[in-house]
């Protein structure tokens, strides 16, 4: 089954915005046997409609546009939907009753002068379960297309529960089912993976299915696409890839073979292990403990953080040596590995991982310069301090980088602990 999607706004053009929808159409339609074809980023306007949705309405099974339905002028998806169909806009009591349902949840009265319950002739208004605004569906012989909002919440509820139900209703299931096997790598390039390390590795993967690698600031993840047609076949060839990749000489590079993130890994291992964790973080400002508390049931693992920004913070609170801070500077292996000692006193956690580093784009010096994170750890078994170096980018993405080499060290110490 071929899925275009057309994202709607010109506050996505001009960078107010990120397009989180096609990233999560991408994802699910991989995991559920669909085929994104393509996604169009399109201005408010009906000329960029008429072309991006003529072209799809004729490569695609199923067309979904994003955004646009609101109750605002420069809302205008229903409209061009009409005229692309030669429809009019008519009063629709179907239209109507799924509006009032979707103010009800909420207990708000519906507004007629918003015009919901308007849509075009031969269209079903869509349940719309986060929000208000009814979604748009429509099927002519085996073509459809679904007008979804442009909030996330929204789009990702409505498709899951209302879109995927008519796409399973008109078009059989495969006789063929798909999964991406990942193998997720740190501490080796692409290039070196690939030439010096395992030179003949893609093509021994490529016998199991089409192989792609998306490489990070970390590491590399190797994705397999493979397909059988029952789940013994899928299950053998997946343990096929993993033959490969763990009998080579990338075995001491991986991390973990999932889709699963380093997050839900570190949470998953520390229950198995009844562990508790922790943070003290200077530069990520408690990005690590945000990333560990999105996964349920981190709760049972994760004992808090400690976000000591200021040296008075690191000195009063972590017990951090004031001579240590002098002599060696907040940015150090010996600070980050301080901190870690007295975190782990505070939070009374079986394991505690720090960051201390410069974020930039100021603050940094010829020995530390931007980039630099100190990262150090803490538990009954071992406890010691490390200074990494990446390169100078944003502040937000070195951020992103230094909780993730954090992220990283704790699952080395939750799978020794």
């Amino acid at each position: 089954m071929k899925i275009q999607l057309i994202t709607i706004g010109n506050e996505l053009l001009n960078g107010k915005i990120q397009d989180r929808n096609a990233y999560w159409l991408a994802r699910f339609c991989h995991e559920h046997d669909l085929d994104l074809i393509k996604n169009d980023i399109i201005p408010d306007n009906e000329y960029a409609f008429m072309k991006a949705f003529k072209g799809a309405w004729q490569d695609a099974d199923l067309v979904v546009t994003s955004g646009g339905l609101g109750p605002t002028k420069d809302d205008l998806t229903k409209g061009m939907l009409a005229r692309f169909f030669d429809k009019n806009l008519v009063e629709s009591k179907q239209a109507l009753e799924v509006t009032k349902k979707n103010y009800a949840k909420s207990k708000r009265e519906y507004n007629p002068e918003l015009q919901y319950s308007k849509i075009p002739e031969g269209f079903t208004a869509v349940y719309n379960k986060a929000g208000y605004a009814p979604g748009l569906f429509y099927q002519e012989n085996r073509k459809m297309a679904a007008a979804l909002p442009g909030v996330p919440v929204e789009f990702k509820t409505m498709f899951m529960e209302e879109i995927l139900k008519k796409l399973k209703e008109s078009f059989p299931k495969s006789s063929h089912i798909k999964k991406h096997v990942i193998v997720k790598t740190w501490r080796a390039p692409e290039a070196k993976i690939f030439n010096s390390l395992c030179p003949g590795l893609w093509e021994d993967l490529e016998r199991f299915g089409e192989v792609s690698s998306l490489p990070n600031p970390l590491g590399v993840d190797i994705g397999v696409s493979i397909t059988a047609s029952d789940q013994p076949e899928l299950e053998m060839r997946e343990q096929s890839v993993r033959d490969a990749v763990l009998n080579s000489a990338l075995k001491d590079f991986i991390w973990h073979i999932g889709k699963e993130s380093l997050e839900e890994v570190i949470v998953k291992k520390a229950l198995e292990k009844n562990m508790t964790l922790g943070f003290a973080e200077s530069c990520t400002g408690g990005l690590c403990a945000s990333r560990i508390t999105d996964i349920p049931g981190s709760s049972r693992v994760f004992a808090g953080s400690v976000v000591a920004y200021s040296n008075r913070v690191k000195e009063k609170i972590l017990n951090v040596n004031a001579s240590t801070l002098e002599k060696y500077g907040a940015v150090s292996s010996e600070t980050a590995w301080e901190m870690a000692q007295g975190a782990r006193s505070v939070l009374e956690a079986d394991l505690v991982v720090t960051t201390t580093g410069v974020a930039g784009p100021g603050g940094g010096s010829a020995e530390k310069p931007v980039g630099t994170v100190g990262v150090g750890y803490s538990s009954q078994r071992d406890c010691a301090g490390n200074l990494h170096h990446f390169p100078e980018m944003d502040r937000e993405d070195l951020k992103r980088i230094f909780s993730q080499i954090a992220l990283i060290t704790l699952l080395e110490q939750v799978e020794l602990y």
